[in-house]
């Protein structure tokens, strides 16, 4: 049997938190019997735990964490739609008080120390104590938080440690809400970088390459170690190097590629398509690249290594592929996702849901807008994506992009298209707009954004409210885009701080909206993100039922639970179950299992079944069922 972990009914170290509904002991689930895979090189490495395909996956509502302003109507107002239409477990709510902002700023303006100390801190806490730490990977805020932060303090410290000498245009002491959220492990480390370009490794747009030597210290060693048996032909020692290698690192495809090049030249030759079928399916998608590596010379010809390499997309060497996020994953410094805290970096994505106030958005505004972006789940909107080329040097900045990324779309299916023009003119089905002008009258475009759509526009004060005269990002929320971003302070049109035009093919790929965004940007210390975290328009969502428990029934003893996959969606990679919104334990059969009620407390309670699709995104369909246990009559 498989017991989930407890978690206590302690009260929020801090009043600012609202009580929710944490849950009693969770159930004991009796598994159906374990998942079998075919024992072949690779796989056989999957089943002793040496290697496992990658944790991360498009977030679901389980994973978001809702942040309300409990002072601010609006906020709740918000939040309390949100939590409803998403199905957010009561326990991902947090609700804070008391926030105070820099007052010759403005309300939208704040710093670190009361950032850390009011917002992110109580947060932290919330997530620890209610127990779920580990299953968060997006931290969202309802309106009513300051939005541009400053971290003069932590700029000196990085200043102090690199010394480097101060710069406006690199520099400029103001953060967005949503970018210190999501690099907080690193803003208040003893070495924040998190204002350099290169910051965000999870970004796809990243100039370094993905098969160097991702480590650092002891790790580092040992690789270059292989890396020079490989150049002096020992390939049996370099292979025994990088196993050991992947044991420790079973995600980081630096391994395993180098790994299957070793394989092949010492002549290993059916181990090595494995182990290259493994990088596959971690998200390796450089065809070119191993077509023409000389290690797999002898292996041109042979059928299984050509359909390997069939499987494989044909990105740049320099280019990360599209893939989904795990806040548990450290994301190493060639981009891709480790299992080690030593050798990388965590995050966790962040939006803001709405803006309400001075020429922001009004109440039910925003209401609309959520209701609009959630309904675009699975949509498959048909429609265009436009780049802007003009002479605007916010134009021009972006507009060695837009050939690549229109390319990459239409080998996906999708229509985009290079304009000569500043916006999109009378298209009634605008599924996203890559832009760059000062000052842009969306509604005299005649143009109307299809449900769902992000519009990114790359200009000065995009999100900063106190400095008037550009066009700022609310004006693209109001006129019906589901996100759209926007800098707090002067970015001096250094393209790394604004989305890649890439932007598009992540969500067109079926990554959440926050994902999109955050792949999009290596730099995005100054960029707001607003809009709904989990809008995912292109998502390929699983199918399923669950039978066995009504909905709202009354529980005496232990009851069954059936998961059945339909026909007509994606294959289920596996099922996560959530006891009262804390993650319990993963189902890899769906097969019947029995739920048992012992240690449950007599009242309501809650179980949900999420779907995780075997797709190279992984989107994510919850299913969820309300119950009474009542253990006796008395």
């Amino acid at each position: 049997m498989i017991h989930g972990t407890a978690t206590s009914n302690r009260q929020p170290p801090l009043a600012a938190i609202n009580q929710t509904n944490l849950p009693t002991t969770p159930p004991t689930i009796c598994p159906p019997q374990a998942w079998m895979m075919p024992f072949v090189f690779a796989t056989a490495l999957l089943m002793a735990g040496l290697f496992s395909i990658s944790s991360a996956q498009a977030q679901g509502p389980e994973n978001t964490l809702v942040v309300v302003n409990a002072d601010s109507p609006d906020s709740l107002a918000i939040a309390s739609r949100y939590v409803q239409l998403r199905k957010i477990p009561t326990i991902n709510v947090v609700k804070l008080r008391g926030i105070t902002t820099i007052k010759k700023h403005g309300f939208e303006s704040s710093s670190t120390g009361a950032f850390q100390q009011e917002i992110l801190n109580p947060i932290l806490e919330a997530m620890k104590d209610r127990g779920i730490e580990a299953q968060i990977d997006c931290i969202t805020y309802s309106s009513g938080f300051p939005t541009r932060i400053n971290f003069q303090p932590e700029l000196l410290k990085y200043l102090k440690n690199t010394g480097k000498k101060y710069s406006l245009q690199l520099h400029a002491p103001w953060a967005s809400l949503t970018s210190l959220t999501y690099f907080h492990n690193n803003v208040f480390s003893d070495r924040p970088n998190f204002l350099e370009l290169d910051s965000n490794r999870y970004a796809t747009t990243q100039s370094t390459k993905i098969l160097r030597n991702p480590f650092e210290g002891e790790e580092a060693e040992l690789y270059s170690a292989a890396e020079r048996s490989l150049a002096k032909k020992n390939y049996s020692e370099a292979a025994k190097i990088l196993f050991q290698l992947g044991k420790r690192h079973p995600n980081q495809v630096s391994v395993s590629y180098a790994l299957a090049r070793a394989l092949a030249l010492k002549g290993d030759n059916e181990k090595a398509i494995e182990m290259l079928s493994y990088a596959q399916s971690t998200g390796f998608a450089h065809r070119t690249l191993v077509a023409r590596d000389s290690s797999f010379a002898d292996l041109r010809n042979d059928a299984a290594f050509q359909s390997v390499l069939s499987k494989m997309e044909d990105l740049p060497e320099r280019i990360l592929p599209t893939r989904g996020f795990s806040g548990r994953s450290y994301w190493s410094k060639n981009g891709w996702a480790c299992t080690s805290e030593g050798q990388g970096e965590r995050y966790v994505l962040s939006t803001v849901l709405a803006l309400t106030g001075k020429n922001q958005s009004t109440l039910q505004q925003a209401l609309t807008q959520i209701e609009r972006s959630v309904g675009a789940d699975g949509s498959e909107p048909e429609g265009n994506v436009y780049f802007a080329k003009h002479n605007d040097p916010r134009s021009k900045t972006r507009q060695p992009q837009f050939r690549f990324a229109a390319a990459e779309l239409k080998s996906i299916g999708r229509s985009a298209k290079v304009i000569g023009d500043t916006c999109p003119k009378e298209d009634d089905q605008v599924v996203g707009a890559t832009l760059g002008s000062p000052v842009l009258d969306w509604k005299k475009s005649g143009s109307q954004f299809a449900p769902g759509a992000l519009c990114d526009n790359l200009t000065s004060y995009g999100a900063f409210w106190g400095k008037a005269g550009q066009t700022q990002l609310s004006e693209f929320i109001n006129a019906g885009a589901a996100g759209a971003s926007g800098t707090v302070y002067e970015p001096f049109t250094i393209h790394p701080k604004f989305a890649n035009a890439r932007l598009h093919a992540h969500y067109a790929r079926g990554c959440t909206l926050a994902e999109s965004y955050y792949q999009s940007v290596s730099g995005p210390f100054q960029l707001l993100i607003v809009g709904d975290p989990l809008c995912c328009p292109f998502g390929d969502f699983p199918k399923f039922e669950v039978e066995g428990l009504k909905s709202n029934a009354v529980v005496k003893k232990d009851f069954e639970l059936a998961i059945q996959a339909a026909d007509d969606g994606p294959a289920i990679r596996s099922y996560e179950m959530f006891y009262d919104g804390v993650f319990l334990t993963t189902i890899k059969n769906p097969e019947k299992f029995r739920v048992a009620i012992d240690d449950m407390s007599d009242g309501r309670h809650e179980i949900r079944i999420v779907g995780i699709a075997n797709t190279p995104i992984a989107n994510r369909t919850s299913w969820q069922i309300e119950f009474a246990v009542k253990k006796s009559d008395g």
